[in-house]
């Protein structure tokens, strides 16, 4: 049985959007995995070893057969949805910028590896706290309204601060035990 060039045309891949970054790109790919829409990432690999090579690379491409494109793109088109079933959870309603009333929201929160640094060298409490900030509007509100422990981060520091001291002090003895022994 002879296929028609229609045929193959339709079996043909085609990149139906570009990631700069990897993990929108997965998301995506599930999104269509799950709706049973045959699809791959082009440059996924290349792009998991070394992020710099995205940009030169023209970013991770998701890729889905000509035949599916049209329903692949109204999937990924499709909006944040307001509230859903969770499974033994019940309903959940999906959070909002108190601005402007948009879902297209994202979660911000510490800048970890600066905030403990600056508290374990003693360093102020960062100013900032965990933040939501809408993608539509720019404004960003807190995670609560709770605020944590005044000392929280300095207590936890001073532990640690005095953790590595006793490490640093055994160290030193066992150096100096070791050094007059073998004189």
């Amino acid at each position: 049985m002879a296929t028609s060039d229609s045929q193959h045309e339709d079996q043909r891949f085609l990149v139906l959007r570009s990631f700069r970054d990897l993990p929108p790109a997965l998301l995506f790919r599930g999104l269509l995995d799950s709706a049973a829409v045959e699809c791959s990432l082009a440059d996924e690999n290349t792009i998991r070893m070394d992020w710099f090579w995205s940009n030169l690379l023209g970013g991770v491409k998701l890729c889905v057969r000509k035949a599916d494109a049209d329903s692949a793109a109204s999937l990924l088109d499709q909006g944040v949805p307001e509230k859903f079933e969770v499974e033994g959870v019940g309903e959940y309603q999906q959070p909002r910028c108190p601005k402007c009333q948009s879902l297209e929201i994202s979660f911000q929160g510490l800048n970890k590896p600066v905030d403990y640094t600056r508290a374990l060298l003693g360093g102020h409490l960062p100013h900032s706290r965990s933040l939501w900030e809408c993608d539509s509007c720019g404004y960003q509100w807190p995670e609560s309204n709770e605020k944590p422990p005044a000392n929280l981060l300095i207590s936890a520091s001073s532990v640690l601060l005095i953790v590595m001291t006793i490490g640093t002090m055994l160290i030193w003895t066992i150096a100096a035990v070791r050094s007059v022994a073998s004189h």
